[in-house]
């Protein structure tokens, strides 16, 4: 949930409190036995907040002592919820809390979370004293019950730090804004493939690929069956999914680890991402609806809106990672090492399709996307760029865009419009040395990608800055993605290195849905 959301949320239930204090606020409890563990947390976090602002106040008029009395009042009513919940999940037996664990309220006195009941099972996943433990088949849930299992499963991954907070939000915007059959599909991959008991299978398919399913306890051979049904089911709505590999664990998975954070790339950072489970996104674009004001009794014009319906497909990239026969021994640690490895070989091959791809069998870059149309403008100076491109490329973007528009360019150039000087030798824009650096008021951000040199003997175009409304570039990323073990790999012998490789492969796509929204700047040379 982001903010917007839990705001309207919590205003709900304020109101509804306000209506039904004196009756026990029953529409309250109907409320948050109806969220997710996860949406409780948002909800009880946000309450926190507000009371220790509250009280942080000398004095509060009547309005306000009212107010921080109902949210002190609704933080114990999701307090209440969380623990009835919990009881639930007791009472429904171990299997149902492998999904995840709800998170547990800071009240003295709480009961006994669904972690503490697991934590009765050993690290083989059979209870102690009892049966091995038997996860339960996906195919007896129903939607909700799915998509209840999905967000707990989030829950438990985002309280044991083994999934970001962000990448745990992009699977629940999947639960919300797929259509029917998207939502219980992504419900079913975050299921399968984030339990705990999978995670455990794959490190030890890892360790030894050949022999690794031989070591599975009952519990992980059950969390491989399903993430297989999972796999089998993505494969029907894809034409184009090869065959075979292990699809990686949740908390591994590309699709949604992927930011950026920290790389010279930042369009995954200022650019509109998006998850699927399909081939392609599609999605509607408009150039929006025009007002007019009429005279009395004057018949109005058509305001109908032009509609676009762009689609981005998903394209196959791949990395691979060679590791050897010790590395892979120590099989728990080395899940976390082949992520990073992966991740940032994926990451960076991203990065350049993301900005310069050409669209075929890869994304369309936004350069790519940009240039030669009519969102391409070329500078006021004579192949070489000029101080004024900065104000030429501001001023051609249209008013609807320029609120949350940005720039990009490489750093040379961002060095070059740091040492333009005014006559009497003042810089004419330092704020673009600042940290973070800005330009003409608006973010400046690093795209290494782009161009950076300009060759005057060269015939060429060159792109070298970039300003718009970045949510208009998408980005897409499909889940579920895929790792292929090579048991062995040979020398140039052919004989044996001591090495296994790992070669995962993941659909990713992009594309500018609305040209409008940006200007690019060439510097065109000629021979």
């Amino acid at each position: 949930m982001n903010s917007n959301e839990i705001s309207l949320v919590v205003d709900s239930l304020f109101r509804q409190y306000a209506a039904t204090r004196s009756d026990g606020a029953p529409g309250v409890e109907q409320q948050l036995r109806a969220m997710s563990s996860r949406e409780r947390q948002h909800v009880h976090h946000y309450l926190l907040e507000q009371t220790a602002m509250l009280d942080g106040y000398d004095r509060l008029s009547q309005t306000q002592q009212r107010t921080l009395d109902a949210y002190r009042a609704l933080g114990q009513e999701v307090r209440g919820a969380e623990r009835d919940h919990i009881r639930d999940l007791a009472a429904g037996g171990t299997a149902r809390t492998e999904g995840g664990t709800p998170f547990t309220p800071d009240v003295t006195g709480s009961e006994p979370t669904a972690a503490a009941a697991a934590r009765h099972v050993d690290g083989h996943g059979v209870p102690q004293g009892g049966e091995p433990l038997r996860l339960e088949p996906l195919g007896s849930m129903n939607g909700v019950q799915l998509r209840e299992a999905a967000m707990r499963t989030l829950d438990a991954a985002v309280r044991a730090h083994t999934l970001p907070e962000y990448a745990a939000d992009r699977v629940e915007h999947l639960l919300r804004n797929e259509p029917p059959q998207g939502r219980t599909l992504t419900a079913r991959w975050a299921v399968a493939t984030g339990a705990e008991a999978y995670t455990r299978a794959f490190a030890k398919l890892c360790a030894d690929p050949l022999r690794g399913h031989l070591l599975w306890t009952p519990e992980e051979g059950d969390a491989y069956r399903r993430v297989a049904e999972v796999q089998s089911e993505m494969r029907g709505m894809t034409l184009t999914d090869n065959a075979g590999g292990y699809m990686v664990p949740l908390t591994l998975d590309p699709a949604i680890l992927l930011t950026s954070d920290g790389s010279i790339n930042p369009l995954r950072r200022i650019s509109r991402v998006v998850q699927t489970v399909t081939d392609q996104w599609s999605g509607v674009t408009s150039a929006g609806v025009s007002a007019e004001w009429t005279a009395e009794g004057a018949e109005v014009a058509d305001a109908s809106p032009v509609l676009g319906n762009p689609s981005i497909p998903v394209h196959k990239g791949d990395a691979f990672v060679k590791y050897s026969f010790e590395i892979g021994m120590d099989a728990v640690n080395f899940l976390g090492e082949l992520q990073m490895l992966l991740n940032d070989a994926a990451d960076q091959l991203q990065a350049t399709a993301f900005t310069t791809g050409t669209g075929s069998g890869q994304p369309t870059g936004i350069v790519t996307a940009l240039a030669g149309t009519s969102s391409e403008i070329n500078t006021t100076g004579t192949e070489a760029i000029v101080a004024s491109d900065a104000y030429a490329i501001q001023n051609a973007l249209g008013p609807r865009f320029q609120p949350r528009a940005q720039w990009c360019a490489n750093l040379s150039v961002i060095n070059t419009f740091a040492q333009f000087e005014t006559g009497n030798g003042a810089h004419m824009f330092p704020e673009i040395r600042e940290n973070p650096p800005r330009l003409l008021n608006r973010s400046m951000n690093e795209l290494s990608n782009m161009d950076g040199s300009i060759n005057a003997a060269a015939t060429a175009n060159n792109y070298v800055l970039l300003y718009g409304d970045f949510s208009n570039f998408v980005i897409v990323d499909r889940i579920g993605t895929q790792l292929e073990f090579i048991p062995h790999l040979v020398g140039t012998n052919r004989r044996p290195t001591g090495e296994r490789g790992a070669l995962l492969w993941f659909r990713s796509g992009s594309d500018s849905v609305n040209d409008a929204a940006f200007r690019l700047l060439d510097v065109p040379t000629t021979a």
